[in-house]
């Protein structure tokens, strides 16, 4: 091929290159340009709808979203901080837009939309009304903004009842910038009982003891409650009557205060119960007043004010010779008006729960005290007198499901205290292997150890499955001490108790506990009939569940 021939080829390629690829280079070239995101100066932010949250607070998440050259995700990434800000403030119904607009002067413009409830619909409820349940809920009302920690607190407190569970849902309303409520309601009647038989006998009286509550927890729609007790000895009625009466509100001036009111008749020497423990014949009446402290995430308190009138024959005749009294026979009834303080503290961890409980108990002279009634009820006992208590227990998670209980109370009084105000020992509650309330003193401290198996399955099949209980082995100790004994009491006791049992539920209707212990020591009564070391004692109760 000539020269001639070889330079006409390559202006031929050279014209074939221009006309096919060049186009080609040129559009793509124009492609790019085009799909290049414009930029922008951002100045500053123009926040409108907001009325929920400090400007400070706005400007501080929005600070550094700012200067020349900014895109349009830039200005998302904005909408989007803004928004999060809301939700993690507790707003989770607020929206931010970014509604059409030109950048003039570089100041952006971001549009809050604060989304109010609009309508409330309760379906479910059965036993609680519509105003009951939303007078529970303020937040909830129509046209306020939902506020995650208020819903949170009064959902938690709607569902602390074991009677009702509410649960909410929501949904976009007909309305732009709405929301509708749904709240779902599963609730029982609020009524319940139970019955509880058990030997927590003291010495000298028959071994049963019967008990029997009733209760209602919703009437007037209001949260008041009512409570009905008795406890009687089944085998002799005669030698134990005992009637209890509870009624609660929450206080009109302050929904989450709580008032309680309560009268207790007893005529047995000893007797205990849902919420009270008395020793003498006679009867009280009394007030307390409950206000629930702030608290933190898993640590809940509360102070109780209290005020009672007491009327009653302290010294019987299971008393009378016991080196407690100083005295033989009945003596006059007692009446008083004592005042007390209390401080109740939970808490709760990953790895068990502690319990506090401290109170401040006293009597002021010449309020209704008879000082010569308590004279001859006890020697030296006064009508002023001033006495502390405190109560510390430790349920504490261990390796397997093993568990250990640790409990420490106790009593400490500046002067001699007639038997209604003392410190007992003795009995199901106290130190096992002994009778209830077998020995008393001003002053005194009790302390258990109990060291708990797994939960388990009955064996064999018992229960079909549904009877549960966990095994146990304890050690319990009391010392108690008596201030300004006589030449014929004693004036100090030492109680200790070991031994084995079980507890656990049927069908979570049936609660029971058994436990066999052995006495370490002589309780010091001076009763014929005393516990003296080496005796053993069957403890048990069972108690139904309505």
């Amino acid at each position: 091929m000539g020269p001639l021939n070889q330079q006409k080829r390559l202006i031929f390629v050279a014209i074939l290159f221009s006309i096919c690829v060049w186009p080609a280079v040129i559009c793509r070239c124009f492609a790019q340009d085009a799909a290049r995101e414009a930029v922008f100066p951002i100045e500053g932010f123009l926040v409108e709808g907001n009325t929920l949250l400090p400007p400070e607070s706005i400007q501080d998440v929005l600070e550094g979203l700012t200067g020349p050259d900014k895109k349009a995700s830039d200005v998302e990434t904005a909408r989007d901080k803004l928004e999060k800000l809301y939700h993690s403030k507790g707003y989770p119904t607020v929206l931010v837009s970014i509604p059409e607009q030109s950048v003039q002067e570089g100041i952006l413009r971001l549009s809050v939309v604060e989304s109010k409830i609009a309508k409330v619909t309760i379906t479910g409820n059965r036993y609680m009304t519509a105003e009951k349940i939303l007078r529970g809920l303020p937040s909830l009302k129509s046209g306020n903004v939902l506020y995650t920690p208020d819903v949170q607190k009064e959902f938690s407190k709607a569902n602390a009842s074991p009677d009702a569970k509410v649960s909410p849902s929501l949904a976009q309303g007909n309305e732009p910038g709405t929301v509708d409520v749904d709240l779902k309601v599963e609730d029982t009647l609020p009524l319940h009982a139970s019955v509880e038989l058990s030997n927590r006998a003291s010495l000298g009286t028959t071994e049963l003891r019967l008990n029997a509550v009733l209760h209602y927890d919703n009437l007037w729609q209001r949260d008041h409650s009512l409570s009905l007790q008795y406890q009687t000895s089944p085998e002799d009625p005669n030698q134990v009557e005992v009637g209890a009466v509870a009624y609660s509100l929450p206080a009109p001036w302050n929904l989450n205060h709580l008032i309680l009111f309560t009268g207790v008749y007893s005529d047995s020497n000893t007797a205990f119960g849902e919420g009270f423990d008395t020793t003498g014949k006679g009867h009280q009446f009394g007030t307390r007043y409950v206000v629930p402290l702030p608290g933190l995430t898993n640590y809940t308190h509360n102070v109780i004010v209290g005020l009672d009138y007491k009327d009653y024959q302290n010294i019987t005749l299971q008393f009378a010779n016991s080196p407690n009294s100083g005295s033989t026979g009945e003596n006059p009834a007692v009446t008083y008006f004592p005042l007390s303080f209390a401080y109740n503290s939970f808490l709760t961890d990953s790895r068990g729960v502690t319990q506090f409980t401290s109170g401040l108990n006293m009597a002021l002279r010449g309020l209704i005290s008879n000082e010569a009634a308590f004279a001859a009820n006890r020697a030296d006992a006064q009508g002023n007198y001033l006495y502390a208590t405190g109560c510390v227990e430790r349920t504490q998670d261990l390796v397997a499901g093993t568990k250990l209980f640790v409990k420490a109370d106790g009593q400490i009084s500046d002067a001699p205290l007639i038997n209604n105000e003392e410190f007992n020992g003795g009995g199901l509650e106290s130190v096992r292997g002994y009778a209830e309330t077998e020995a008393l003193g001003d002053c005194g401290v009790h302390c258990t150890v109990e060291l708990r198996a797994p939960e388990c399955t009955a064996p064999y099949g018992i229960g079909n499955g549904k009877l549960k209980c966990t095994p146990f082995i304890f050690y319990d100790t009391a010392h108690l001490y008596v201030l300004d004994p006589s030449p014929e009491q004693k004036a100090s006791f030492d109680l200790e108790g070991v031994g084995v049992g079980v507890r656990g539920v049927y069908d979570k209707c049936l609660e029971y506990e058994t436990c066999w212990a052995t006495a370490l020591s002589d309780s010091g009564s001076t009763l014929v009939e005393h516990t003296k070391p080496g005796d053993s004692m069957v403890n048990f109760r069972v108690k139904y569940l309505y």
